[in-house]
């Protein structure tokens, strides 16, 4: 007998609902589902075809022990209890990584752990490698790190303005409802990205700038604005603070100047600017509803060594516009994975609990008060951080839970090196990917498709995820495995057990949403009643909130925050690695593949890295079309597949993250970082490219295995 399981698809942050078909305990397909109000039906090729994961041979079914140097299975148990034994002695030398791809539930949870529990705030998530800069500047800038409009705004929208960021590979369903915006509404469309995406096609105006030089192309299209007197007035005088000083700023440098800097012709930098700033109606808007303009941006604007300028000036430039708290305009940096938005609004940051509440007093009163013991008031280490004071023994153990930071870090050979240092590692994941290899003690989680809980999605929504297959072997929730350890070391941590005693997700999520205050108004029956809800829902007769900062921002007045173009990068070319080195995502695969990887069906449409390559550059090397090539930085090499293309700019080359037959970007990738998310600077480094060379006959030898030498 065949049942369908209503849920919410385990990739990007996008939300779509999907239905899983399930019999006897497998899945067998899975469908869109058309009331599902983010994905209204929609769905992309990993969405619908990308879940095979979930039941592959190499799932981890059983807790694994390193003794003498090798795995052995365990009992939980037997797990559960030696990491109790052994983490008391890392207080204060503790780090821990959470998963944007887990729930909500798992989240909280987690971070409830390393606060009470472990005694620090020394927890973060992918946020920290994607959109922190983005969330560093919009929370200073604006009071909230979130997307201020959701995705029928886009459909709204006299001019979209697509910045660093790639839809029709990374979130594909979102870029569908961007396409039926110009097609059928005849919304302007902007388009900046150093490399040409299929959206640029539609686009009435490209700006193909050189990397690193976003601060100086969005100040010129501030300063063409400020030419023409098409700031918003009114919502500058009644709205903002700070306008003088970052005007004065901007006007150091003339259009053309600015243009010069990033390599763009200044009749296209003025259009962009003018229809940002004041877009023609779009067909259908309503009379007398002013047009708006959505400024949407990725990570190409944010994994930059200036990451947090190139942010400030993107926000810096709604402001200017007033394209915020109305219908049909708003700013949108687009979130990777499934549950980013989650992950940070349940509290897996350092520097704040969760629902982004500061460690004042009266705040973390209100904790104290809920769990019964004090926590600590000090922000945490960043992630990043985390894997760089390793060496210094500030981390000597950690906790890593759904995340893979051996194909997620830069330079890899680096944090390779630095996590082989650790004294204990704990890995909680579905596989034993790269780094549950260097684990002392690996359990096996539940993936998306075996557990209950919600996910949000980048507009905010919340949505429920339910089981739809038993779990995998003894594969358990990451919340339900979190929770067993705290009750264990609750009694030496000075800590009630009953702090843990959680009998599901729905008393996880009750709690969560009883601290935080925008998510007071959702529970689980409003959820399953109602479908998706987007915060802040305050109260439980609350509809939702569609777009934020309607009539006031979180911090009271928008804040300009001057901004200048420094230089480029940490790393530029020179005549040793002549080459810019630009990182992204495609379409058939997700982040480092730990996940699409074990799709055969995704691997067969990209089973080799692309390496995307001007052919004036390739001309100039002697590379063809679809040959192998060997790509180098100061910190490492990879193999790929040579693709000739104009898409990306004469000297620049374009790698995505993904791993594949053992080649991945993350070894050349730069370990310099961004004040103040600490961001790495993965967007531009320095590198050759040279054909690959034949293996000399009776070569030997094998890539090294992941050891920790024990």
């Amino acid at each position: 007998m065949e049942t369908k399981t209503w849920t919410t698809c385990p990739f990007c942050g996008v939300g779509c609902g999907i239905v899983v078909h399930t019999r006897e305990g497998r899945i067998r397909w899975v469908d869109d589902d058309p009331a599902n109000l983010s994905s209204r039906g929609m769905l992309c090729v990993k969405g619908r075809f990308g879940t095979t994961f979930v039941q592959h041979p190499d799932r981890l079914t059983t807790p694994l022990i390193r003794r003498g140097g090798e795995f052995v299975p365990a009992t939980w148990d037997e797990a559960l209890d030696l990491i109790a034994e052994r983490l008391p002695a890392f207080r204060g030398r503790f780090g821990s990584f959470a998963s944007a791809k887990a729930t909500n539930e798992d989240a909280f949870v987690q971070q409830k752990f390393i606060r009470l529990i472990m005694g620090t705030n020394n927890i973060d998530h992918c946020t920290r490698l994607c959109h922190s800069p983005s969330v560093e500047a919009m929370l200073d800038q604006l009071g909230s790190g979130a997307t201020s409009n959701s995705y029928s705004d886009y459909e709204e929208a006299s001019c979209l303005v697509l910045v660093g960021c790639d839809p029709g590979s990374n979130h594909p369903v979102i870029a569908s409802r961007m396409r039926k915006a110009v097609d059928e509404f005849g919304t302007r469309l902007v388009v900046v990205n150093p490399k040409r995406i299929d959206m640029a096609e539609r686009a009435d105006i490209f700006l193909q700038p050189l990397p690193g030089t976003d601060v100086a192309l969005f100040n010129g299209m501030a300063r063409a604005i400020l030419d023409e007197g098409l700031e918003d007035r009114a919502f500058i005088a009644g709205r903002t603070e700070g306008f003088e000083a970052w005007r004065a700023a901007v006007l150091e440098r003339t259009v053309e100047e600015y243009a010069a800097v990033c390599g763009v012709g200044v009749a296209d930098l003025r259009e962009a600017a003018r229809l940002y700033a004041a877009p023609p109606p779009r067909r259908g808007l309503p009379p007398g509803e002013r047009p708006g303009s959505c400024l949407a941006w990725g990570m190409g604007i944010t994994q930059h060594a200036h990451g947090t300028d190139n942010a400030r000036a993107l926000i810096n430039l709604a402001l200017l516009t007033g394209q915020l708290g109305r219908p049909g305009c708003g700013i949108s940096p687009l979130r990777g994975q499934n549950n980013v938005q989650g992950c940070g609004d349940a509290g897996c940051i350092p520097d704040s609990l969760p629902g982004y509440q500061p460690y004042a007093g009266d705040v973390a009163a209100i904790f104290e008060e809920a769990w019964g013991a004090g926590i600590p008031r000090e922000p945490g280490i960043k992630a990043t951080d985390m894997v760089e004071r390793i060496e210094a023994g500030d981390i000597r153990a950690m906790y890593i839970v759904g995340e893979n930071p051996l194909l997620s870090e830069p330079n890899l050979a680096h944090a390779g090196a630095l996590f082989r240092q650790l004294d204990f590692l704990v890995v909680q994941d579905l596989f034993l990917h790269e780094t549950a290899q260097l684990a002392d003690v690996v359990l096996p989680a539940c993936s998306f498709a075996e557990k209950d809980g919600t996910f949000t999605n980048s507009e905010r929504r919340v949505q429920r995820v339910r089981p739809a297959i038993p779990p995998v072997g003894a594969s358990r929730p990451d919340w339900a495995i979190i929770a067993d350890l705290a009750r264990r070391m609750a009694p030496g941590a000075g800590i009630d057990p009953r702090q843990f005693a959680y009998g599901s997700a729905a008393e996880v999520f009750a709690e969560m949403a009883r601290l935080t205050p925008q998510l007071r108004g959702i529970s689980y029956e409003r959820l399953d009643r109602e479908g998706g809800i987007q915060w802040p829902c305050p109260n439980p007769d609350h509809p939702g909130t569609r777009f934020l900062y309607a009539d006031r921002f979180p911090r009271g007045l928008g804040k300009f925050v001057p901004v200048r173009q420094a230089a480029p990068a940490a790393e530029l070319p020179d005549s040793a690695y002549p080459l810019v080195l630009n990182t992204g995502r495609v379409l058939y695969h997700w982040h480092g593949g730990t996940i699409t990887r074990r799709v055969q069906a995704l691997v067969e449409q990209m089973p080799e890295v692309p390496v995307a390559i001007h052919p004036d550059d390739a001309a100039r090397l002697g590379i063809d079309e679809g040959v192998e090539v060997v790509v180098r930085s100061r910190r490492g090499r990879l193999t790929g597949k040579a693709v000739i293309t104009d898409a990306v700019r004469e000297g620049s080359v374009f790698v995505p993250f993904v791993k594949l037959q053992e080649s991945a970007a993350n070894f050349l990738t730069n370990n310099a970082y961004d004040e103040p998310s600490r961001i790495p600077e993965y967007k531009v480094c320095a590198v050759r490219v040279e054909k690959k060379r034949p293996r000399p006959v009776g070569a030997i030898g094998a890539p090294p295995t992941a050891s920790r030498g024990r």
